[in-house]
């Protein structure tokens, strides 16, 4: 994935797409499986990421999955019934960067918003 163009320096594309599968962890979550949970990130966000962490080597790809796995994690936390909230945990896996906009991003309001951030909650099942 290449953010910037390599001529002129200014970002090609206005949003990068990430779904995540996000895993409850502990005995008191709800047993569903794996929620999914498509994020739409600025494409700005790395680029100013980049500038405020000059020294940090990563990829763009590398970015992207560290700016939105909270906010997966966070949209996925609203839609599991938890019977003692302290106990509550989850693990992000399997980041995929896909080509497009989802349909579903556009038949509906995002779930959960951070900074810009948005976040629709896709359920249980398999990444699209």
């Amino acid at each position: 994935m290449r953010l910037f163009g390599p001529k002129t320096g200014t970002i090609s594309q206005q949003f990068l797409y990430v779904q995540f599968k996000v895993t409850p962890k502990g005995t008191l979550t709800r047993a569903t499986g794996s929620e999914t949970v498509a994020i739409e990130l600025p494409a700005k966000h790395v680029a100013d990421w980049k500038l405020q962490l000059p020294g940090r080597y990563l990829t763009d790809e590398e970015i992207a999955i560290e700016l939105t796995q909270g906010v997966a994690t966070a949209a996925a936390d609203r839609f599991v019934v938890l019977t003692h909230r302290p106990l509550k945990e989850w693990k992000s896996t399997q980041p995929r960067f896909l080509p497009e906009r989802l349909s579903v991003m556009d038949e509906r309001e995002c779930e959960y918003k951070d900074n810009g951030i948005r976040a629709w909650f896709i359920g249980s099942g398999v990444l699209t």
